[in-house]
Protein backbone atom coordinates (compact mmCIF):
# COMPACT_ATOMS: atom_id res chain seq x y z
CA UNK A 1 0.00 0.00 0.00
CA UNK A 2 2.81 2.36 0.93
CA UNK A 3 4.55 1.61 -2.37
CA UNK A 4 1.40 2.48 -4.35
CA UNK A 5 1.02 5.75 -2.41
CA UNK A 6 4.68 6.64 -3.05
CA UNK A 7 4.37 5.91 -6.80
CA UNK A 8 1.29 8.11 -7.10
CA UNK A 9 2.96 10.88 -5.08
CA UNK A 10 6.03 10.70 -7.33
CA UNK A 11 3.84 10.95 -10.44
CA UNK A 12 2.13 14.04 -9.03
CA UNK A 13 5.52 15.67 -8.46
CA UNK A 14 6.58 14.78 -12.01
CA UNK A 15 3.29 16.24 -13.30
CA UNK A 16 3.93 19.53 -11.49
CA UNK A 17 7.53 19.67 -12.71
CA UNK A 18 6.53 18.73 -16.27
CA UNK A 19 8.86 15.73 -16.16
CA UNK A 20 9.46 14.07 -19.54
CA UNK A 21 8.95 10.57 -18.16
CA UNK A 22 5.30 11.48 -17.56
CA UNK A 23 4.69 14.06 -20.28
CA UNK A 24 5.95 12.14 -23.25
CA UNK A 25 5.01 14.98 -25.60
CA UNK A 26 6.68 18.35 -25.30
CA UNK A 27 6.07 21.56 -27.24
CA UNK A 28 4.45 22.73 -30.48
CA UNK A 29 6.65 23.20 -33.55
CA UNK A 30 5.95 25.15 -36.72
CA UNK A 31 7.59 22.53 -38.94
CA UNK A 32 8.85 18.95 -38.96
CA UNK A 33 12.37 20.21 -39.66
CA UNK A 34 12.30 22.44 -36.60
CA UNK A 35 11.27 19.51 -34.42
CA UNK A 36 13.91 17.22 -35.96
CA UNK A 37 16.60 19.75 -35.04
CA UNK A 38 15.64 19.29 -31.39
CA UNK A 39 15.50 15.48 -31.31
CA UNK A 40 17.68 12.40 -31.58
CA UNK A 41 15.59 11.08 -34.48
CA UNK A 42 13.59 7.91 -35.04
CA UNK A 43 16.46 6.31 -36.97
CA UNK A 44 18.66 6.45 -33.86
CA UNK A 45 20.80 3.29 -33.78
CA UNK A 46 19.97 2.69 -30.11
CA UNK A 47 16.34 1.99 -31.02
CA UNK A 48 17.19 -0.54 -33.72
CA UNK A 49 19.68 -2.43 -31.57
CA UNK A 50 17.21 -2.82 -28.70
CA UNK A 51 14.33 -3.79 -31.00
CA UNK A 52 16.55 -6.30 -32.81
CA UNK A 53 17.65 -7.88 -29.53
CA UNK A 54 14.05 -8.22 -28.36
CA UNK A 55 12.84 -9.56 -31.73
CA UNK A 56 15.42 -12.34 -31.55
CA UNK A 57 14.10 -13.30 -28.11
CA UNK A 58 10.63 -13.61 -29.63
CA UNK A 59 12.02 -15.71 -32.49
CA UNK A 60 13.78 -17.99 -30.01
CA UNK A 61 10.60 -18.35 -27.90
CA UNK A 62 12.12 -16.47 -24.99
CA UNK A 63 9.24 -13.95 -25.15
CA UNK A 64 5.76 -13.91 -26.69
CA UNK A 65 6.15 -10.53 -28.38
CA UNK A 66 7.93 -7.20 -28.12
CA UNK A 67 6.63 -3.65 -28.29
CA UNK A 68 8.91 -0.61 -28.36
CA UNK A 69 11.80 -3.04 -27.68
CA UNK A 70 10.21 -4.27 -24.43
CA UNK A 71 9.59 -8.03 -24.21
CA UNK A 72 6.29 -9.46 -22.95
CA UNK A 73 5.75 -12.94 -21.52
CA UNK A 74 1.97 -12.74 -21.10
CA UNK A 75 -0.60 -12.48 -23.88
CA UNK A 76 -1.97 -9.01 -24.45
CA UNK A 77 -4.34 -8.39 -27.36
CA UNK A 78 -5.48 -5.00 -28.58
CA UNK A 79 -9.27 -5.31 -28.49
CA UNK A 80 -10.01 -2.76 -31.26
CA UNK A 81 -7.33 -4.06 -33.62
CA UNK A 82 -8.21 -7.72 -32.98
CA UNK A 83 -11.84 -6.93 -33.73
CA UNK A 84 -10.99 -5.17 -36.98
CA UNK A 85 -8.65 -7.87 -38.26
CA UNK A 86 -11.07 -10.71 -37.55
CA UNK A 87 -13.93 -8.65 -39.02
CA UNK A 88 -11.93 -8.23 -42.23
CA UNK A 89 -11.03 -11.94 -42.31
CA UNK A 90 -14.71 -12.84 -41.96
CA UNK A 91 -15.45 -10.89 -45.16
CA UNK A 92 -12.81 -12.78 -47.14
CA UNK A 93 -13.66 -16.40 -46.33
CA UNK A 94 -11.33 -16.61 -43.33
CA UNK A 95 -8.42 -15.08 -45.26
CA UNK A 96 -6.41 -12.06 -44.18
CA UNK A 97 -3.70 -10.15 -46.06
CA UNK A 98 -2.22 -7.09 -44.34
CA UNK A 99 0.33 -4.43 -45.17
CA UNK A 100 1.67 -3.27 -41.81
CA UNK A 101 3.25 0.16 -42.33
CA UNK A 102 5.98 0.90 -39.80
CA UNK A 103 5.47 -2.54 -38.26
CA UNK A 104 9.01 -2.71 -36.86
CA UNK A 105 10.20 -6.34 -36.73
CA UNK A 106 6.74 -7.82 -36.44
CA UNK A 107 5.59 -6.33 -33.12
CA UNK A 108 1.86 -6.37 -33.92
CA UNK A 109 2.04 -9.62 -35.88
CA UNK A 110 3.67 -11.60 -33.07
CA UNK A 111 1.46 -9.98 -30.42
CA UNK A 112 -1.73 -11.18 -32.17
CA UNK A 113 -0.38 -14.26 -33.91
CA UNK A 114 -2.39 -16.79 -31.89
CA UNK A 115 -5.66 -15.16 -32.98
CA UNK A 116 -4.91 -16.06 -36.61
CA UNK A 117 -4.11 -19.76 -36.17
CA UNK A 118 -7.41 -21.00 -37.64
CA UNK A 119 -7.51 -18.71 -40.67
CA UNK A 120 -7.38 -20.41 -44.05
CA UNK A 121 -4.79 -17.97 -45.32
CA UNK A 122 -2.65 -15.23 -43.77
CA UNK A 123 -0.21 -12.75 -45.34
CA UNK A 124 1.49 -10.09 -43.25
CA UNK A 125 3.86 -7.72 -45.07
CA UNK A 126 5.77 -5.07 -43.11
CA UNK A 127 7.02 -1.80 -44.61
CA UNK A 128 9.99 -0.42 -42.71
CA UNK A 129 13.33 1.38 -42.89
CA UNK A 130 16.03 -0.34 -44.91
CA UNK A 131 18.02 -1.75 -41.99
CA UNK A 132 14.87 -3.19 -40.42
CA UNK A 133 13.95 -4.81 -43.73
CA UNK A 134 17.39 -6.34 -44.18
CA UNK A 135 17.38 -7.80 -40.67
CA UNK A 136 13.78 -8.97 -40.97
CA UNK A 137 14.44 -10.77 -44.24
CA UNK A 138 17.53 -12.49 -42.84
CA UNK A 139 16.18 -13.48 -39.44
CA UNK A 140 12.39 -13.41 -39.30
CA UNK A 141 10.75 -13.94 -42.69
CA UNK A 142 8.60 -16.99 -43.28
CA UNK A 143 5.66 -17.97 -45.49
CA UNK A 144 3.42 -15.46 -43.71
CA UNK A 145 5.72 -12.64 -42.59
CA UNK A 146 7.51 -10.57 -45.25
CA UNK A 147 9.40 -7.26 -45.29
CA UNK A 148 9.72 -4.48 -47.87
CA UNK A 149 10.90 -0.88 -48.01
CA UNK A 150 7.91 0.75 -49.73
CA UNK A 151 4.27 0.35 -50.67
CA UNK A 152 4.81 -0.28 -54.37
CA UNK A 153 7.19 -3.17 -53.62
CA UNK A 154 4.59 -4.82 -51.38
CA UNK A 155 1.81 -4.37 -53.94
CA UNK A 156 3.87 -5.58 -56.89
CA UNK A 157 2.80 -9.23 -56.88
CA UNK A 158 0.17 -9.46 -54.15
CA UNK A 159 -3.30 -8.07 -53.54
CA UNK A 160 -3.96 -6.99 -49.96
CA UNK A 161 -7.20 -6.61 -48.03
CA UNK A 162 -6.03 -3.86 -45.68
CA UNK A 163 -3.28 -1.40 -44.87
CA UNK A 164 -2.52 -1.05 -41.16
CA UNK A 165 -0.92 1.94 -39.45
CA UNK A 166 -0.47 0.86 -35.83
CA UNK A 167 1.15 3.74 -33.92
CA UNK A 168 3.08 4.65 -37.05
CA UNK A 169 1.33 7.27 -39.22
CA UNK A 170 2.17 10.03 -36.73
CA UNK A 171 5.89 9.48 -37.30
CA UNK A 172 5.78 10.06 -41.07
CA UNK A 173 6.93 13.54 -42.04
CA UNK A 174 4.78 13.53 -45.19
CA UNK A 175 1.91 11.46 -43.85
CA UNK A 176 -0.68 12.92 -46.25
CA UNK A 177 1.32 11.72 -49.26
CA UNK A 178 1.53 8.20 -47.85
CA UNK A 179 -2.21 8.12 -47.16
CA UNK A 180 -2.88 9.40 -50.69
CA UNK A 181 -0.77 6.56 -52.13
CA UNK A 182 -2.72 4.01 -50.08
CA UNK A 183 -6.04 5.50 -51.19
CA UNK A 184 -4.90 5.39 -54.83
CA UNK A 185 -3.94 1.73 -54.41
CA UNK A 186 -7.67 1.02 -53.81
CA UNK A 187 -7.09 -1.28 -50.85
CA UNK A 188 -10.50 -2.11 -49.40
CA UNK A 189 -9.73 -1.40 -45.74
CA UNK A 190 -7.48 1.09 -43.93
CA UNK A 191 -6.81 0.79 -40.20
CA UNK A 192 -5.51 3.74 -38.19
CA UNK A 193 -4.66 2.14 -34.85
CA UNK A 194 -3.23 3.90 -31.78
CA UNK A 195 -3.40 7.29 -33.48
CA UNK A 196 -3.35 10.54 -31.42
CA UNK A 197 -6.37 12.77 -32.11
CA UNK A 198 -6.72 16.29 -30.74
CA UNK A 199 -9.99 16.71 -28.88
CA UNK A 200 -10.22 20.48 -29.28
CA UNK A 201 -10.49 22.59 -32.43
CA UNK A 202 -6.70 22.78 -32.70
CA UNK A 203 -5.25 22.12 -36.12
CA UNK A 204 -2.77 19.28 -36.54
CA UNK A 205 0.70 20.19 -35.34
CA UNK A 206 4.12 18.68 -34.71
CA UNK A 207 5.41 17.96 -31.23
CA UNK A 208 8.34 15.98 -29.78
CA UNK A 209 7.87 12.60 -28.14
CA UNK A 210 10.30 11.63 -25.39
CA UNK A 211 10.85 7.99 -24.52
CA UNK A 212 11.72 7.12 -20.90
CA UNK A 213 15.27 5.95 -20.31
CA UNK A 214 14.12 2.51 -19.12
CA UNK A 215 12.96 1.82 -22.71
CA UNK A 216 15.53 3.78 -24.72
CA UNK A 217 16.48 7.35 -23.94
CA UNK A 218 15.70 9.07 -27.25
CA UNK A 219 13.27 11.60 -28.70
CA UNK A 220 11.67 12.09 -32.12
CA UNK A 221 9.08 14.26 -33.92
CA UNK A 222 5.44 13.26 -33.89
CA UNK A 223 2.26 14.61 -35.50
CA UNK A 224 -0.81 15.18 -33.35
CA UNK A 225 -3.80 15.07 -35.70
CA UNK A 226 -7.03 16.97 -35.91
CA UNK A 227 -9.96 14.76 -36.89
CA UNK A 228 -10.75 17.16 -39.74
CA UNK A 229 -7.32 16.66 -41.34
CA UNK A 230 -7.73 12.89 -41.31
CA UNK A 231 -11.28 13.11 -42.63
CA UNK A 232 -10.22 15.35 -45.52
CA UNK A 233 -7.70 12.73 -46.63
CA UNK A 234 -9.95 9.70 -46.31
CA UNK A 235 -13.68 10.31 -46.27
CA UNK A 236 -13.95 11.20 -49.94
CA UNK A 237 -13.31 7.57 -50.92
CA UNK A 238 -13.59 5.74 -47.60
CA UNK A 239 -16.20 5.51 -44.86
CA UNK A 240 -15.76 4.78 -41.17
CA UNK A 241 -16.87 1.32 -40.11
CA UNK A 242 -15.72 1.39 -36.47
CA UNK A 243 -14.10 3.95 -34.18
CA UNK A 244 -12.93 2.88 -30.72
CA UNK A 245 -10.61 4.20 -27.98
CA UNK A 246 -7.08 2.86 -28.30
CA UNK A 247 -4.73 1.60 -25.61
CA UNK A 248 -2.31 4.56 -25.43
CA UNK A 249 -2.50 7.40 -22.93
CA UNK A 250 0.40 9.72 -23.75
CA UNK A 251 -0.19 13.37 -22.95
CA UNK A 252 0.79 16.91 -23.83
CA UNK A 253 0.23 19.35 -21.00
CA UNK A 254 -2.76 21.61 -21.60
CA UNK A 255 -3.85 19.88 -24.84
CA UNK A 256 -6.89 17.52 -24.77
CA UNK A 257 -5.79 14.36 -26.58
CA UNK A 258 -7.22 10.90 -27.16
CA UNK A 259 -5.76 7.87 -28.90
CA UNK A 260 -8.19 6.16 -31.28
CA UNK A 261 -8.41 3.06 -33.42
CA UNK A 262 -10.42 3.59 -36.62
CA UNK A 263 -11.42 1.16 -39.38
CA UNK A 264 -12.21 2.60 -42.83
CA UNK A 265 -13.78 0.74 -45.74
CA UNK A 266 -13.54 1.85 -49.35
CA UNK A 267 -16.78 3.13 -50.88
CA UNK A 268 -18.05 1.32 -53.97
Amino acid sequence: MLRIFFTRFLNIIKYILNDKSIFWFQGKYDSWEHAVANTDGYSNAVIFEKVKESALKVKNCEALFERDSCCFDLEEFSFPLSTYLLYIASRFQSSLSIIDVGGSLGSTYFQHKRLFQYLNNLKWHIIEQKHYVEFGRNELENKVLKFSENLSESLKNTKFDAVLFSASLQYFEHWKIFIENVVNAKVEFIILDRIPILQSKNKSFVTIQYVPAYIYDVSYPCHLFSQNDLDECLLNKYEKVFELPAMDHLRLKGVPLQYKSILYRRKF
